[in-house]
């Protein structure tokens, strides 16, 4: 049976961790500002996860400083064509928000026929996640495009089809614009009164908004370094 850490070993094991993969970022500016806030982040999470087994916690150590500085090279070089703007300290992007969640503006038979025409493998797309408490957008993307059945299926969210309809109720699959793309990457979100505080995007959304073509959202761009 895989030994299970307590919550004062996994504490002490995350601030070993911590130190140990600081020591490369002597380097200053935004880069190592953007790594040391998704650091702080992703073991802030860690460190509330129960009963994870020693083996798994080393496997998620071990791929944090790679993805982490994937993703701090993505938001950098996305800053310099992106029209939203970079909170390095917060490894956020930021922009003003709606006071309504933004629509497509397209009918279902113009979204069918977008996604008929552009969705290919990698692409990233935006969801609608609604609930009763809140409602937000979240990127994905593509992993399989089934044509006959104009369906496509999301890395996480699924199977939806190319006019919106996802396997699970809350989900909504939209077809991009800026404004849209804008929401998502901001990770703006309301309930029935409103705006509420945006959400903190996971370092994998991060990594998708780093591969957004905002001319034409028709392709994803490859992260360089």
């Amino acid at each position: 049976m895989a030994k299970r850490l307590t919550a004062d070993d996994r504490k002490s094991t995350l601030a070993n961790q911590q130190a140990d993969i600081f020591q490369p970022l002597a380097q200053q500016g935004d880069f190592a500002e953007l790594c040391s806030a998704l650091y702080e982040r992703e073991l802030q999470q860690l460190s509330q996860v129960d009963d994870m087994p020693v083996a798994a916690l080393q496997r998620r150590l071990a791929s944090l400083p790679h993805y982490i500085r994937h993703a701090a090279h993505g938001c950098l070089n996305a800053a310099k064509q992106s029209p939203l703007k970079l909170d390095v300290q917060n490894a956020s992007w930021q922009a003003p928000q709606p006071t309504k969640v933004p629509s497509s503006g397209t009918s279902a038979e113009k979204q069918v026929s977008w996604f008929s025409k552009h969705a290919a493998l990698g692409l990233v797309v935006p969801v609608l996640y609604k609930t009763p408490e809140f409602t937000t957008i979240m990127l994905d993307s593509i992993d399989r495009v089934d044509t006959d059945k104009q369906r496509l299926r999301l890395n996480y969210r699924g199977w939806l089809d190319f006019a919106g309809q996802g396997e699970h109720a809350e989900d909504t699959l939209l077809k991009p614009n800026k404004r849209i793309m804008t929401a998502a990457c901001c990770g703006h979100q309301w309930n029935h009164k409103g705006r509420i505080n945006p959400r903190t995007l996971t370092l994998r959304e991060l990594l998708l908004v780093a591969t957004l073509d905002w001319k034409k959202f028709q392709m994803a761009l490859r992260i360089a370094h």
